[in-house]
């Protein structure tokens, strides 16, 4: 006999990991559960699905990913700390007949307190920290996350709100987690106004992730997440004084409702790369430098015609940015300076994908 397993919460997982040492099988994930992407091996009758979840999420799972691979299969839930397991669903012909076998087996493997109780939604999914991690995120209150990841273990549901494109890594479970509003970018005033009432105290705290630039104040009541995916692409027109570029990047990012700590990189052209200030600029926003050379320059197809010089179709700036950001959303479009700075910045071409 063999389960195929699955849970996300480090729990689940290890309560997992202890059934399959002994039993037999694997994990799978939610994508391979709602596509039923996994193959069965020939033959095998003893055999089911092991969801690791509260039951409630068990339950919703497996009635939302239910496919041709699947509906066969017994179903068995198990907590995420392995106190209860429970036949969900038995097997269609021919395994039914191994429904008993392979639920005596998990239930031996769980011990004899494993019906000591049946818990609510803790253990769902995982908190906030590899999210944090992943995206390496610039948290404004370690105190105020370390809050929100308490709630979360403790099975609470959370308000997340972005203006970002903010995906679920599992359209079933997550929403039981989380409830995510989402802005478009044409509605950040919206998105910035949902932020002040948060932070009046007119709503309930919640997680804000966003590159917009929220102000510098203190707030010790919401969560704010910066991710670095933003790319800036730096033209120097004339000679320049460095100490004069440092501040005024970030200068022109705030005006223009960008968050500095959002900055990934900081493009540039390949014979400028070690230039004092192109280093200055990524040093003062913690960001990496990267480059170009002119070939790849030249071949940058930006997405939109040039309103300002209708004799030029690219300008250096806006195809830095374009480049670093895999040709992603351009945000800010030459920012000029009468210095002979020029800037320009664009998004990664990526979803974040929230746990």
């Amino acid at each position: 006999m063999y389960i195929i397993c699955y849970g996300k919460s480090p729990k689940a997982l290890a309560t997992g990991q202890k059934l399959i040492n002994d039993i037999g099988g694997r994990y799978i994930t939610g994508t391979e559960l709602i596509t039923g992407s996994f193959v069965l091996a020939e033959g095998e009758t003893k055999c089911a699905i092991v969801m690791i979840l509260p039951l409630e999420a068990a339950i919703r799972s497996m009635e939302e990913t239910v496919t041709d691979k699947t509906r066969d299969l017994p179903v068995i839930a198990v907590s995420p700390e392995g106190r209860y397991a429970a036949v969900l669903r038995r097997g269609s012909r021919p395994y039914e007949q191994g429904t008993d076998d392979v639920y005596s087996a998990v239930v031996n493997v769980l011990g004899p307190f494993c019906f000591s109780g049946f818990e609510g939604r803790e253990g769902t999914t995982g908190d906030l920290t590899d999210l944090v991690s992943g995206y390496n995120m610039q948290v404004n209150d370690r105190e105020v996350l370390d809050k929100v990841n308490g709630r979360i273990q403790n099975g609470e549901k959370v308000n997340v709100y972005t203006d970002l494109p903010v995906l679920f890594a599992d359209p079933v479970i997550d929403p039981m987690t989380y409830s995510l509003h989402s802005y478009p970018y044409d509605m950040r005033d919206d998105f910035i106004r949902q932020y002040k009432a948060a932070k009046e105290g007119k709503t309930e705290p919640a997680v804000f992730i966003t590159c917009t630039y929220l102000g510098d104040g203190e707030d010790g009541r919401n969560l704010i997440l910066v991710p670095k995916i933003l790319n800036i692409g730096i033209e120097i027109k004339t000679k320049t004084d460095p100490d004069y570029c440092r501040p005024s990047v970030r200068k022109s990012l705030i005006n223009h409702l960008l968050d500095p700590g959002a900055v990934a990189s900081v493009a540039s052209a390949y014979s400028a790369r070690d230039s004092e200030i192109v280093r200055g600029i990524a040093e003062e926003l913690g960001a990496e430098v990267i480059s170009f050379d002119s070939d790849k320059l030249a071949g940058a197809k930006i997405p939109m015609e040039m309103t300002f010089s209708p004799d030029k179709k690219n300008d250096t700036a806006t195809a830095l940015a374009y480049l670093a950001s895999r040709e992603g959303v351009l945000m800010i479009r030459r920012s000029a300076s009468v210095r002979g700075l020029v800037i320009s910045v664009a998004m990664n071409r990526e979803n974040i994908i929230l746990p």
